[in-house]
């Protein structure tokens, strides 16, 4: 493998190209939920980008793949929470204890200061697990505002730091999950994880890491260990232990590519020569896809040039991508008119979009139907 086959690979890896994701466990779960527990976890600030980066990784683009992504959440197989960086995740449901308790209480300590700013004290959050406890057994799943209402004893709702805090809080602790979806929107209420999630899946602290950095390098690769430190916020000395330990159990192989080293799946170059003719297709991406998100160095599929233009802030939203011959060359949106093409594209300074391929992309595509 050459630094210019990276990003096909890491598309063929991820689901994008070639067959759908099959469970890494061995699970027997939905197509939705297979690709959810393949990917460890799916960025899902915008939901509704989520549920189609699922969607198209799930070997479904009839018109009901979107709802079929909501079904496995309604069903319990798939929840969101914020289970690493400090940034909502969908996950799978069983195993959401041992990935927060690699992350929860890293994410509580790194919030403190924020939570003393907003007046959260350790007494409050007992409180308001109280109050969402009796709120949600008495009256089943909640929205965010009806859970809000039921925190107004101690306060929540003031102001937008304080409610934000003391509900991730909460969702860290592992006391509350987002499920299932809210009927006709791209948004999920709050549930009680030890109801929703009756028989989680138990892990140790060791046999934990290990099982993410696995599923991480099987699932994204090739990745560095950089790659995978950024992704999972954890310690850089700790993802390394796990990894090499994935690397002598040969769950995971080394290489090196250019100058740099990298692991990934053990049979990734076979299917890279099956499938690399088919990553060299037009595909229309969500902003937040794992194909953009899922790396520290995201250059093999996003030229650094062309960064701003699909994070003009530098950080908290993403445009959505077009992905031509393994690589972006340009944001696209949903066209206005009722009429005519489907998408309006912006091509990067200096490449070219066919109109034509992003065309017979979005008629296909989960989001169109």
């Amino acid at each position: 493998m050459d630094v210019d086959q990276i990003s096909a690979a890491r598309l063929i890896s991820q689901g994008l190209v070639g067959p759908a994701p099959a469970s890494p466990t061995g699970t027997a779960l939905s197509p939705a939920g297979a690709v959810v527990e393949h990917l460890g976890c799916v960025q899902a600030q915008a939901l509704g980008g989520a549920l189609a980066s699922v969607a198209l990784r799930s070997g479904d683009n009839a018109p009901a793949s979107l709802d079929a992504v909501r079904a496995a959440i309604d069903a319990g197989e798939v929840v969101r929470s914020w289970t690493q960086r400090g940034t909502i995740h969908l996950t799978t449901a069983k195993d959401l204890g041992w990935i927060l308790s690699l992350t929860g209480p890293r994410t509580m300590k790194s919030t403190a200061k924020r939570r003393e700013y907003f007046g959260i004290t350790d007494a409050m959050l007992e409180t308001a697990a109280e109050l969402a406890t009796d709120a949600i057994r008495e009256r089943g799943p909640l929205t965010r505002e009806e859970l809000l209402e039921a925190f107004a004893p101690v306060g929540a709702g003031d102001e937008y730091g304080h409610a934000r805090y003391l509900i991730t809080s909460l969702c860290l602790q592992n006391l509350l999950v987002q499920a299932p979806m809210i009927a006709g929107k791209d948004d999920m209420k709050y549930v009680l994880t030890a109801d929703w999630v009756p028989t989680p899946t138990e892990l140790g602290a060791e046999a934990a890491l290990h099982e993410w950095m696995r599923r991480y390098v099987l699932s994204h690769g090739p990745v560095t260990i950089d790659d995978a430190t950024r992704w999972t916020g954890l310690p850089k000395t700790t993802v390394k232990s796990a990894i090499n330990t994935a690397l002598d159990a040969e769950e995971i192989i080394g290489t090196t590519i250019g100058d740099v080293d990298y692991v990934h799946a053990p049979d990734l170059e076979d299917r890279l020569a099956e499938f690399e003719s088919a990553a060299q297709g037009t595909m229309l991406l969500p902003g937040f896809d794992e194909i953009i998100l899922g790396y520290k160095d995201r250059s093999a599929t996003l030229d650094p040039e062309h960064e701003k233009l699909v994070v003009p802030g530098g950080n908290g939203m993403f445009k959505n991508t077009v992905i031509s011959q393994g690589r972006a060359h340009g944001t696209w949106k949903r066209s206005p008119r009722k009429t005519g093409s489907r998408v309006v594209t912006d091509a990067f300074p200096g490449l070219k979009v066919d109109t034509d391929a992003v065309e017979a992309a979005a008629a296909a595509h989960p989001a169109f139907a």
